[in-house]
């Protein structure tokens, strides 16, 4: 997992506001799939709640290391 002063990739990782992670985990909550919905309507809105998912814990992490 990616720490606050790297990526996989060497990058550095931006600050992350906690209004927008809180703005986007309101608007693209958990939830259980709609059997009305199709496989490519589950599939892309899990895409979206894995994008929030993966900000909160960079978010975590970020605040974890302040100190």
């Amino acid at each position: 997992m990616a720490n606050n002063d790297s990526s996989k990739e060497g990058k550095p990782i931006p600050r992350i506001p906690v209004e927008v992670v809180t703005f986007l985990d309101q608007t693209y909550p958990e939830r259980c799939a709609d059997l009305k919905e199709t496989l490519p309507e589950i599939y892309y809105r899990a895409g979206q709640r894995s994008v929030v998912t993966y900000l909160i814990r960079l978010l975590e992490e970020q605040n974890e290391n302040v100190l």
